[in-house]
């Protein structure tokens, strides 16, 4: 099996972390990868916010989710943007094809630090308070909220997932 898909098969949502602190190198590998995902015309429309040094603002942003043990536990935060100064809205679908992007560059994110042993949970939960994190952020208003990301080493030795059978999920093949 390709390490590739050894990172695909045994990547879980951590939700609990030791306080081991994240080195930045790794952070940079992490959005190395993000920037590297497809985009429409290459116009590689995400924007990133990372919080790893403020433990009084990462216990804000923890706040404003259900999700708040998860986020109050994580070393690192990264907000992932769409930045909407790069996509036309009048065209039919372009702006679900940027979210699309945002969606591959966080995939991305979540499988390089599963290769480099690093923990992650992709939150979207805390979407509903979009307003209150771009303004802890210091975020711009041509800037949407796509997600937060958690990143730290795991307090939980392993976790295990069950996925349905394959034939469940085509319907069809021609």
């Amino acid at each position: 099996m390709s390490s590739l898909m050894g990172c695909i098969l045994n990547r879980r949502s951590i939700r609990s972390y030791t306080s081991q602190k994240v080195e930045p190198e790794d952070i940079k590998k992490i959005l190395t990868a993000a920037s590297w995902a497809p985009s429409g015309n290459n116009l590689q429309p995400w924007k990133f916010s990372v919080v790893m040094n403020d433990e009084n603002l990462i216990k804000e942003l923890s706040s404003l989710t259900i999700f708040q043990n998860c986020l109050e536990s994580s070393p690192c935060l990264i907000a992932v943007f769409l930045d909407t100064k790069t996509i036309d809205n009048q065209i039919q679908g372009i702006y679900l094809k940027h979210v699309l992007a945002i969606g591959a560059a966080i995939q991305n994110m979540l499988l390089v630090a599963q290769e480099i042993g690093l923990g992650t949970c992709w939150i979207g939960e805390i979407l509903k308070n979009e307003d209150k994190v771009k303004k802890l952020l210091g975020a711009s208003d041509d800037l949407e909220l796509m997600a937060v990301i958690t990143v730290g080493y795991s307090a939980i030795d392993s976790i295990t997932s069950d996925r349905r059978d394959l034939a469940d999920s085509i319907i069809s093949w021609l």
